[in-house]
């Protein structure tokens, strides 16, 4: 069991798909576009914004239920970059490399929140040794 969120693939995999969007946040086109990227960068920042407090839940369901959230982010954000294309705000070359990346990591966290739900942990936050904090 994961003593910590980054112990775990799929945040490292979180944490590319975030860093990738946010490099597309930078460019000026998309700067210009107010509403549009404040949009994607609140939904980009609720991706690892739920990992991480879900990940301190009490419960593998708990846990599940934040991740779920962090799913429908990834959604969202998958959605608005392809209204960035439909508006030529972004190439198709790189919102198409951008969903492929939110696609598999959707997929991975389906899977992951199937696999809290099916072992439910009712325990989380006290399985921890405090030695281990810090």
């Amino acid at each position: 069991m994961a003593k910590k969120l980054e112990e775990l693939p799929i945040y490292s995999k979180a944490e590319d798909f975030c860093d990738a969007i946010d490099a597309l946040l930078e460019r000026p086109a998309m700067r210009r576009n107010n509403d549009l990227h404040r949009q994607i960068t609140r939904a980009n920042d609720s991706i690892l914004a739920n990992m991480e407090e879900g990940f301190e839940q009490g419960s593998d369901r708990a846990f599940a239920n934040y991740l779920t959230h962090s799913k429908g982010s990834v959604g969202e954000v998958m959605g608005r970059l392809k209204r960035a294309r439909a508006t030529k705000l972004l190439s198709p070359a790189d919102v198409d490399a951008r969903l492929a990346a939110g696609e598999e990591l959707r997929k991975m966290l389906g899977g992951f929140i199937r696999y809290l739900h099916d072992t439910d942990w009712k325990d989380r936050g006290h399985h921890r040794d405090p030695r281990d904090e810090g």
